[in-house]
C-alpha cells in the first residue's frame, strides 16, 4: 500500500501570483520549473498543442524536474483539433512526428493527451481509435472528448469506453461542474465558461493511470462538496492498484495549488494507507528564505 500514488499537478509551471510563493521573486523564470517539480509530480504542457517545441527545449524542460516528475503533453492541434478536415496521411503523419519527439523524454513522461474538440463527434471515433492504435511509447495514453454523444451512457459512450479498455487507454474525466455552478460574475468566471466544455462528469477509469481535470471555481468554499467526491473516488482508484493523475484548475487557476492540497488532505483522511502528503510552502516569508 506504501506505493500508492497520485500525481499532482497544474496546467503550467508558473503564475504570477505563484511569485513569492511556490517559488522567490528572485529565481529566473527559466529556473521556476524545477522548483514546481519540488512541489508538484506532474503538469500539463499545453505549449505542444499549439505549436511544435523544439527536441533541445524539451531536453532542457526533461533535465529541470526531479526524476520521479512525469509530464503530460498535448498532442498538437494538427492531431487533434484537424482532425476532421485533414487527410489520415497529414494527421498520421504529424502524430508519429510528435511520439518521436517525446520518445527521449520516456522516463519521464506521464499520460500524453489527445484532446478532441466537440466537433469530432462519433463519426471520428474510429480515426480517433486508430491514432491510439499506432501509440508505441510504453508510457500511458489519454483521451479527450467533448462531443456529447460520448456522454450518452448508451451505446456510444459504452463502445468508446470499451476500446479504450482494450488498449489499455485512459479516459480523461474533465470536471467542469465548479465553474458553471454559479454565474459568471468575475472576469474569470466569464472566461472559463466560455473557454471550458461543460460536459458531464463521468469518472470511469479505463486503465491503469486515470486522468481528471478539475477546473475549480474561484470561490474555494464552493468546491468543496465536488473535492470530497473526489476523494472518494480517489481513494477507490488507490485501492485497486491504479495511478491517478489529477491536473487542478480554476478560473483564474491563482488558487488551483490551494484546492490541490485540499483534495490530497481529504483523499489521506479517507485512506490512511495513502501516505504522500502534497505540502505547499506555508507563507511568503518561507519561500523567501530559500
Amino acid at each position: 500500500m506504501s506505493s500508492m500514488k497520485i500525481y499532482y499537478g497544474m496546467a503550467q509551471w508558473q503564475h504570477p501570483a505563484w511569485v513569492n510563493w511556490l517559488y522567490p521573486a528572485s529565481l529566473a523564470t527559466g529556473e521556476r520549473i524545477g522548483r514546481y517539480s519540488q512541489v508538484f509530480s506532474t503538469v500539463e504542457v499545453g505549449s505542444t498543442f499549439y505549436t511544435k517545441v523544439d527536441d533541445v527545449q524539451l531536453m532542457r524542460w526533461y533535465e529541470s524536474v526531479n526524476d520521479g516528475f512525469k509530464f503530460s503533453f498535448k498532442a498538437p492541434q494538427t492531431v487533434t483539433h484537424r482532425l476532421i478536415e485533414r487527410s489520415w496521411q497529414e494527421v498520421q503523419r504529424d502524430w508519429l512526428e510528435f511520439m518521436g519527439s517525446l520518445e527521449p523524454l520516456l522516463s519521464k513522461l506521464g499520460p500524453t493527451m489527445l484532446q478532441f474538440p466537440a466537433v469530432c463527434d462519433e463519426r471520428a471515433l474510429e480515426t480517433i481509435l486508430a491514432l491510439c492504435d499506432l501509440w508505441s511509447l510504453s508510457a500511458p495514453l489519454s483521451v479527450e472528448v467533448r462531443h456529447l454523444a460520448y456522454f450518452d451512457k448508451g451505446n456510444t459512450e459504452r463502445y468508446f469506453l470499451s476500446a479504450l479498455s482494450e488498449r489499455g487507454v485512459n479516459r480523461v474525466v474533465m470536471d467542469s461542474r465548479p465553474v458553471f455552478s454559479t454565474d459568471a460574475y468575475c472576469d474569470s468566471l466569464v472566461d472559463a465558461q466560455k473557454k471550458k466544455p461543460r460536459v458531464p462528469c463521468h469518472p470511469i477509469a479505463t486503465s491503469r493511470h486515470p486522468v481528471v481535470r478539475f477546473i475549480g471555481h474561484p470561490d474555494l468554499p464552493l468546491n468543496d462538496a465536488w473535492l470530497s467526491q473526489w476523494a472518494m473516488k480517489l481513494s477507490q482508484w488507490l485501492s485497486e492498484g491504479l495511478t491517478p493523475s489529477v491536473f487542478v484548475h480554476s478560473s483564474d487557476n491563482i488558487a488551483a495549488p490551494t484546492l490541490a492540497a485540499q483534495l490530497d488532505e481529504k483523499v489521506r483522511n479517507l485512506l490512511p494507507e495513502y501516505q504522500t502528503k502534497l505540502s505547499l510552502p506555508q507563507s511568503q516569508e518561507q519561500v523567501s528564505l530559500w
